[in-house]
């Protein structure tokens, strides 16, 4: 796997069970280290609370459809594929103290080639999916779950436009 440039403020420890082109690997590589500065954004809105120099801490699994399939049928009793999967370290992390030296969000799953079927679906480029599967993955990491009702909902869609928008600018300034 390419190695991730070490981002000051968070870790994303990374792997794969599946094969990825050093074309994707590059690209994760990049777009993950990017990805890492939005959800520095998304904490200094107030998700979570952390002092200046806490460290956070997400481990992302890519993985094919027989690993994600497994993973939602061991976890969630559905057996069938899905795009991402979360798990939280925390239950309830939006409404947690102050962290002041580390926090561990999480781990995320995230089936790359359902990202890939997903992005011929929308008609976008499978990594454009594949950020936001993962932006989704985190946010549900710092406490917001869709599934809940229909508030809480679009509470979630509000944070992952946010997430894309911020994305996008971070991109484009780094072109």
């Amino acid at each position: 796997m390419a190695r991730m440039k070490k981002h000051p403020f968070i870790d994303i420890d990374f792997n794969s069970t599946v094969s990825l082109t050093s074309t994707e690997k590059r690209l994760l590589s990049q777009w993950l280290y990017l990805s890492c500065d939005v959800i520095k954004y998304l904490i200094s809105k107030q998700i979570i609370s952390v002092k200046k120099n806490t460290r956070v801490h997400i481990s992302l699994l890519i993985c094919g459809d027989k690993k994600i399939r497994g993973l939602n049928k061991d976890f969630r009793n559905k057996d069938k594929v899905t795009d991402v999967l979360s798990f939280p370290h925390y239950d309830h992390l939006r409404f947690s103290p102050s962290f002041e030296k580390e926090i561990i969000l999480g781990d995320l799953a995230i089936c790359l080639p359902q990202a890939k079927r997903q992005s011929k679906k929308f008609k976008i480029h499978f990594m454009d999916e594949f950020i936001h599967l993962f932006f989704h993955g985190v946010i549900h990491l710092m406490g917001f779950d869709h599934e809940i009702s229909l508030k809480e909902e679009e509470i979630m869609e509000a944070w992952e436009e946010m997430a894309l928008k911020k994305f996008g600018d971070l991109k484009r300034k780094s072109s």
